[in-house]
């Protein structure tokens, strides 16, 4: 009688990079994009999953301008689709990914986090990191009692659609406000019209990943639409810098 082999418990996985820097060129910052998921579940994250999916379609969207300026873009995945309480371990995750590359790129390549929903969160709590020099969350999960205090010295942009039934705009909004009345550097932009799929004013969503990337990773060229928005939104007083609004065609609500 044959018998099954054991089921191996699901692992982290950091993607090859999407487009990586010309051959002989160093590696000069990454972009580590992290995928959403859901409140409670075990299973690991199927390859092809929704949410890694989206992820891999912003990657794609930005990875080209970035190896220009020698930053590498990778995609990585949860061992579980589920924040699970206080396990939190796409947090251990994140970080994981950050120690993979640094072994792979240099201890002293800096490192921006981008995620969505869940990764998100999980981003957002991974943010003292060693390496990190920014955190772009889209469309955070951030409950009422999320942490702060790991934001010191980092730059935390937010970005929310007014149309997200799924994450809360308005959670997203108090966590910012808190965290700037504790002194921390965060800014927040609104997406009117755009959901929590990220897939309503898609191009706004890469452009401002993009723009966010090249403001903590690239010292030099050309800066990319919407790196004045974000500029301008850190520099802002609350609640201005909180409810910076990017409205259609790149124009924004003042």
């Amino acid at each position: 009688m044959l018998t099954r082999p054991p089921r191996t418990e699901p692992v982290p996985r950091l993607e090859p990079a999407i487009r990586p820097p010309l051959s002989g060129r160093p590696v000069a910052g990454v972009l580590l994009l992290a995928h959403g998921g859901k409140e409670r579940s075990h299973h690991a994250v199927p390859r092809r999953s929704g949410p890694v999916q989206r992820m891999r379609w912003i990657g794609g969207a930005v990875a080209a301008r970035l190896a220009d300026h020698g930053v590498a873009t990778h995609v990585m995945r949860f061992r579980f689709q589920g924040w699970n309480g206080s396990e939190k371990s796409p947090v251990e995750d994140v970080r994981w990914a950050v120690g993979q590359l640094a072994e792979r790129y240099g201890a002293d390549v800096p490192v921006t986090l981008v995620g969505h929903s869940l990764g998100g969160r999980a981003v957002v709590n991974a943010a003292d990191t060693p390496r990190v020099a920014g955190v772009l969350g889209l469309a955070a999960w951030l409950p009422p009692t999320e942490p702060t205090a790991q934001l010191d010295g980092r730059r935390l942009l937010l970005a929310h659609g007014t149309q997200d039934r799924v994450t809360s705009p308005r959670s997203s909004f108090e966590y910012a406000a808190r965290a700037r009345a504790e002194g921390h550097t965060v800014a927040r932009i609104v997406l009117p019209g755009s959901g929590h799929t990220l897939l309503q004013r898609a191009r706004d969503w890469n452009r401002l990943v993009l723009a966010f990337a090249h403001l903590t990773l690239v010292e030099d060229g050309p800066a990319p639409r919407y790196t004045d928005l974000i500029d301008e939104a850190f520099t802002a007083e609350a609640p201005l810098g909180l409810q910076r609004v990017l409205v259609g065609d790149g124009r924004v609500r003042h």
